[in-house]
């Protein structure tokens, strides 16, 4: 594993985590086998049936200039004040906040790398980590971009999002190294 890996508690137990290995296995095994991002059409979400209730899709709209999220499962909508499903990425979060996601989103595509970024939650008492996986995708067409992100909370996100809302956020470019050792 990288460095950066080993000596990160939060994203550490990210790659380690049942509900992230066969979403990070799908899509490194794909880039790995075709030198390329794969597509909406190579999707396969039976291939990790436990990670569903954690997806989000979003896809890029050229004309409103913003990400739309299409498909958002139950655990994902939970951890958010608004529904996500058809809201832009500026709708369901702030101005400067929206600008940065999407920053890192556009740069996700451009060096084709898996993005991590974990959050620690300022708990008095307890470790709380989250992470999302962000896996940049073409659509069908492979001319548009999506973005398949895996949400994934150590705690009970409901609960615990209303009331702890400072958050430590750290972004990680994934080498594929990080991502093919993760039962290591």
């Amino acid at each position: 594993m990288s460095d950066t890996s080993k000596n990160n508690k939060a994203l550490f137990k990210a790659l380690k985590c049942p509900i992230s290995k066969g979403v990070l296995g799908w899509w490194s095994d794909y880039y790995l086998f075709k030198g390329t991002l794969p597509s909406m059409k190579d999707l396969d979400v039976f291939k990790f049936p436990k990670s569903l209730s954690s997806l989000a899709m979003f896809v890029y709209d050229p004309q409103k200039g913003d990400y739309v999220c299409r498909l958002a499962g139950e655990m994902v909508n939970i951890s958010h004040p608004t529904h996500l499903k058809n809201s832009m990425l500026s709708e369901v979060y702030e101005k400067d906040l929206a600008c940065k996601i999407r920053n890192h989103w556009d740069q996700a595509f451009k060096i084709q790398r898996a993005l991590c970024v974990t959050a620690h939650l300022e708990h008095p008492i307890e470790e709380l980590y989250s992470w999302r996986f962000i896996l940049p995708l073409y659509d069908e067409a492979k001319s548009g971009k999506v973005i398949l992100s895996l949400s994934v909370y150590d705690y009970d996100a409901a609960y615990y999002h209303d009331r702890y809302n400072n958050k430590k956020y750290q972004i990680h470019e994934l080498s594929m190294d990080d991502i093919e050792r993760q039962g290591a």
